[in-house]
């Protein structure tokens, strides 16, 4: 039976069932999700056989026999569990942040075995659920009877306005809840372990266990904010987005909610607009993807505001209030593999400069946003022409190039900054996909000869599937074209779609994927057995053992999973490694972003760079990868490769001795600051304006 432990005598003998236990199933309350600002409020713990106990520490004043526990028994208990060496819990790194920083000193993470039951859940899950939270998950697999508790209690706490502070909530409501939560923990922990074993799964399993631990430092660490120039920026773009609301309401002749789609669609129809989509329902859709297919002002000023709001609301403001970022990291967040993150969400922090100021363009700035945008709005089959309306409502979207010192641009990415005596070095894989995607089909030797020859992947692709060369007047357009052919095989792309991608016919787009495919040996024939096998059996497993339960249907997805997946896996070995070697060093490991890692390398500790970087290289399944390395000083915005020139001025007297053009010097200068935004710019308009000729015969990579 379980037991809310409230007396001197059931806490002194529960500690000591506790303490005869290697293995611990933890819960905690808490009234908040912050552990940096919130409190614990109770800890619910078991054994792999006892009945689940409840500890409460700080809940409030109510008519009922309970007393919480004193700060001394807190501290106790933090040293039992502190004697365990493994830990298990449901999204467990959230739990144990809150016991840690209670007190470092009694209870450390470093060295414990973490077991996350949740990505056992995503391990096994033979179908896409997207509510993997601990309510649906027993419910799916025990009857919805088993999650009553679940959601009984949650109804009271709401009806008595607890759901916000559980600190609030009676003892004997919030431990017996705690209580059910560990058990079922439990319960799913020893059933998804049997099911991994069953499925084979073991080893990718243990990799998770292992990725658990780092992404707990990472996230316990965290990320040091310039909060001051946040909390700047933030008044900026505010200031931005009230003149922005000025003419939305000039244009309209009123004043409306305009978060409101049902209010912006009145104020469209009284223009006598009208919508270029319907709900489901049949009624006037007037979102996001209404606003992009709409020639006017009022469209592109409204998403220009809404915009300009969700970066305030998810990136500036929440930066400007504290001083380290502590984000989660979600390694059961998507089907493939792939880690994501939350509060924030970092794999989606742009890395463009924000204009807080409307801007005046000239013809080659606005035919270039133009390009930009165009891009951006046939991606989400919108119309494909703007004027220049739409294009001064979108001027608020600058390049990559941050200008010191210039009050009219903003970078999200320069409120991260390293600690005082660290730098930061961004290691990037480079092409890794693409890499990863080879070796399905290409043997170790092969792959690494292309490697020791410097091969460029993206280069190879244009010039197999375009049959093109880089004297090619129109090179860096067939290669950006070669980029999204190749990716859009990876990740399964319809021929529609991949002829849109490509803005060529679907005739066209199926003679550019045969013609890459037929380039690469065995990559017709990988992609067939896939399909195949999914087909037959619903499932394939990538080279770490990963599983992924595939709709028939949906067959070839499977190559997407199979990529995308095979290089999660390796970057989360990676990390592993990085991590282990930081170990005994200051610097730290402390962001993951795509296909690239963060670290926080302390002054004297340079040497490490070159040694990560070579770990990074290295992975269990012996495929070539390569790694660029960035120094990022003194921000994230900030960018250097290591292996060029380090002083910019240096660099432009170079490029005036030299009298070369700017392709030449990018091809050779790749990352300086001052000129690197308008020439990506440029180029993206090039891309969007220019149209591949039909290939002529393509060559085998092995004859490029």
């Amino acid at each position: 039976m379980d037991k809310i432990i409230v007396t001197a005598d059931l806490f002194d003998s529960s500690i000591k069932s506790l303490a005869e236990s290697d293995t611990l199933f933890l819960d905690i309350e808490s009234n908040g999700f912050l552990f940096n600002k919130n409190t614990l409020c109770g800890v619910g713990i078991s054994t792999a056989t006892s009945a689940a106990m409840y500890f409460p520490f700080r809940h409030a004043d109510h008519p009922e026999p309970l007393d919480n526990l004193s700060a001394d028994h807190l501290a106790t208990l933090l040293s039992t569990i502190n004697k365990a060496k493994v830990l298990v819990g449901y999204n467990i790194k959230f739990d144990l942040k809150f016991l840690e920083f209670e007190n470092p000193n009694l209870l450390t993470m470093e060295d414990k075995v973490l077991i996350d039951v949740l990505v056992m859940v995503r391990l096994t899950e033979k179908a896409k659920h997207e509510r993997l939270d601990l309510t649906h998950t027993i419910a799916r697999e025990f009857g919805e009877s088993a999650a009553e508790y679940d959601k009984s209690c949650k109804e009271i706490m709401r009806k008595n306005k607890w759901n916000k502070d559980f600190s609030l909530a009676p003892i004997s409501l919030l431990g017996f809840y705690c209580c059910d939560d560990v058990l079922w923990t439990r319960k799913l922990f020893f059933s998804r372990k049997a099911e991994i074993e069953a499925t084979q799964q073991t080893q990718i399993w243990e990799q998770s266990i292992k990725l658990t631990s780092v992404l707990y430092q990472m996230e316990y660490r965290g990320v040091k904010i310039d909060s001051e120039y946040a909390s700047d920026g933030a008044k900026r773009i505010t200031a931005r987005q009230e003149a922005v609301l000025k003419r939305i309401y000039d244009i309209a002749g009123q004043e409306f909610n305009v978060s409101s789609n049902p209010q912006l669609g009145k104020v469209f129809e009284s223009l006598g607009i009208e919508s270029p989509e319907v709900t489901d329902k049949g009624n006037p859709s007037w979102g996001e993807k209404s606003l992009v297919k709409i020639d006017h002002e009022l469209a592109g000023r409204v998403r220009e505001y809404r915009s300009l709001g969700k970066m305030l609301n998810t990136y500036i403001e929440p930066f400007s209030s504290t001083d380290v970022l502590h984000c989660t990291y979600c390694n059961w967040g998507t089907v493939t593999g792939r880690l994501s993150s939350r509060s924030p969400n970092l794999q989606n922090i742009p890395r463009g400069i924000i204009n807080t100021v409307e801007q005046n363009l000239n013809e080659e700035e606005t035919k270039a946003l133009q390009g930009r945008l165009e891009a951006i709005i046939k991606a989400n089959k919108g119309r494909i022409s703007l004027d220049n309306q739409d294009i001064s409502a979108w001027a608020f979207v600058g390049g990559e190039s941050l200008v010191e010192g210039d009050p009219t641009k903003f970078s999200i990415r320069k409120t991260f900054i390293p600690r005082e005596g660290y730098t930061l070095y961004g290691l990037d894989y480079k092409q890794m996909e693409v890499w990863v995607f080879l070796s399905y089909f290409m043997s170790p030797e092969e792959l690494a000869a292309l490697k020791e020859q410097g091969v460029d992947l993206h280069d190879n692709s244009a010039k197999a599937a375009f049959h093109v060369d880089e004297t090619h007047e129109e090179w860096k357009f067939y290669r950006q074209a070669a980029k999204n052919l190749s990716f859009g095989i990876l990740y399964g792309l319809g021929l529609a779609n991949l002829a849109n991608s490509l803005d060529c016919t679907i005739p066209e787009a199926k003679t550019y994927k045969n013609n890459f495919l037929d380039g690469l040996p065995g990559s017709k024939e990988f992609i067939k057995n896939v399909v195949k096998k999914i087909t037959l059996t619903g499932m394939v497993q990538n080279r770490y053992g990963r599983k992924y339960w595939i709709p028939k249907d949906f067959a070839y997805a499977g190559i997407n999973y199979l990529v995308q997946g095979t290089s999660a896996d390796i970057m989360s070995e990676r990390m592993i490694a990085v991590h282990e070697y930081l170990k005994d060093k200051k610097s730290s490991l402390i962001m993951q972003v795509h296909d690239e890692i963060l670290l926080e390398v302390a002054t004297g500790e340079e040497y490490i760079v070159d040694s990560v970087k070579n770990l990074m290289e290295e992975n269990s399944l012996g495929i070539s990868l390569l790694v660029d390395v960035e120094i990022h000083d003194p921000s994230w915005a900030h960018v250097r490769d290591v292996s060029k020139v380090d002083n910019v001025q240096e660099l432009l007297e170079e490029i005036q001795k030299l009298n070369v053009d700017i392709d030449y010097w990018k091809a050779k200068y790749e990352y300086v600051e001052e000129l690197l935004g308008s020439v990506k710019v440029l180029e993206r308009a090039k891309f969007v304006e220019a149209r591949p000729i039909r290939p002529g015969i393509f060559p085998k990579w092995t004859e490029l």
